[in-house]
């Protein structure tokens, strides 16, 4: 296989798995941030009349936390502040710590685990600021999200709708690699009796592409509700699940984004055709012929798993696992691609973000915004490969094109 930058991922991957507490260099870069950790909200009715809870997500896949051996175990220590505005007011102020022990190593290393937290909050209908902070104790660093969170649907109608949400250990069993056959939503409502029809429909893009109905004897108290869809004869993609009901002539429409997938593949890949074309940088980078990777483009859905599980398994630097590291890696980067050089195109398309893809974060940036009769450009260097790319901003709106080196790309 030819040697080229992305190699030099593979070996620092595999010293990564060898070592105690070590972390690689691009892994410290990544961290340098903070901890990356998701959150997720659900707003279903109160047991107190007149509220609403709102159940707060917080996920931080192990690989974010710093581990230190403790004895035969090791141990992750970071602090949780959570604060919930409503205009300059503070409704809600708790910061806590969590202690993590785990017993293997490798353990340390997984992002498919993490660390699951939940917060209720009872709360009147209205608009909300969540904002999270999460610090690693170890390292001291720490990173912060904003969320704007709306309660007021629970307003509408005489009947309390909350949000739907995925069910937890209702999935069915199957075997590993599969589509399972069924999925099952539910939701929370409270203040209507009675037997009523429900519809949802599944939609990719703006294309609907599944319809369902089903009934459901409701009853005045807070409860919840769950309904299955069938998902076995749909394909490897992101969805939008619309469920609407009429209530005694008030219309109620609820939506949540679902992704099918087989079952251990990486939530980093949202879309098994996206995912395919996203691998143009490992043919640039010569992992594979640039033939098969457009064959692959316009395979069926079959011919491009088969084509996406061969690319990857060869190139995971440790089978057997869980985890593929690189693939967790190249993804990864694809993300923050799209987060910091998204504007007329995705951002993993445009120049800096495919050196960012193959070569990840620079060993150091110059910018040059202000030079007289010069073009806005950046320079990035990788001091590690003997690197460096200028990007120019010709057009004034940051549009950042490689100018040079031009060969191979």
């Amino acid at each position: 296989m030819p040697r080229s930058p992305f190699t030099s991922l593979l070996f620092l991957i595999v010293l990564l798995l060898s070592a105690s507490c070590a972390q690689s260099e691009l892994f410290d870069k990544k961290r340098q941030a903070g901890p990356e950790y998701k959150i997720d909200h659900i707003i279903k009715p109160g047991k107190d009349i007149g509220n609403g809870d709102l159940e707060i997500r917080l996920s931080i896949p192990y690989d974010e936390i710093l581990f230190v051996k403790n004895n035969l175990s090791y141990k992750g220590r970071f602090e949780i502040s959570l604060m919930i505005f409503e205009g300059n007011e503070r409704r809600v102020n708790e910061s806590w710590i969590e202690v993590l022990t785990l017993n293997e190593f490798r353990v340390t290393n997984s992002r498919k685990q993490a660390v699951e937290v939940r917060r209720i909050y009872s709360l009147p209908p209205e608009k909300y600021r969540l904002e999270v902070q999460i610090t690693d104790l170890r390292t001291q660093n720490r990173r912060k999200q904003v969320k704007e969170i709306d309660m007021l649907h629970l307003k509408n109608g005489k009947w309390m709708l909350g949000d739907l949400y995925l069910v937890e250990g209702r999935d069915p069993e199957g075997k590993s690699g599969d589509i399972p056959d069924v999925i099952y939503v539910g939701f929370t409502a409270s203040g209507i009796s009675g037997t009523y029809p429900f519809t949802y429909t599944l939609f990719t893009g703006e294309q609907p592409v599944k319809h369902g109905r089903f009934d459901i004897e409701l009853v005045p108290q807070k409860h919840e509700y769950i309904f299955p869809v069938r998902t076995a004869d749909l394909g490897y993609n992101q969805y939008l699940l619309l469920m609407q009901a009429s209530i005694d002539e008030e219309k109620y429409e609820r939506r949540i984004p679902l992704r099918i997938a087989w079952t251990g593949s990486s939530e980093l890949i949202p879309n098994l055709g996206e995912a395919i074309e996203q691998m143009r940088y490992l043919s640039h980078t010569g992992y594979f012929p640039v033939r098969n990777y457009r064959k692959a483009l316009n395979s069926p859905s079959a011919e491009q798993r088969d084509f996406f599980n061969e690319v990857w398994d060869q190139l995971d630097p440790t089978p057997g696992t869980e985890r593929n590291e690189l693939m967790d890696e190249y993804y990864y980067r694809i993300q923050v691609a799209n987060r910091r050089f998204s504007g007329q195109r995705e951002g993993w398309r445009s120049d800096r973000g495919m050196i960012y893809v193959i070569y990840g974060e620079p060993d150091a940036v110059e910018e040059h915004y202000m030079e007289i009769n010069t073009k806005p450009y950046i320079i990035w260097y990788y001091y590690s490969v003997n690197r460096s790319f200028i990007f120019i901003d010709y057009t004034g709106f940051g549009d950042y094109q490689l100018s040079e080196p031009m060969s191979n790309y």
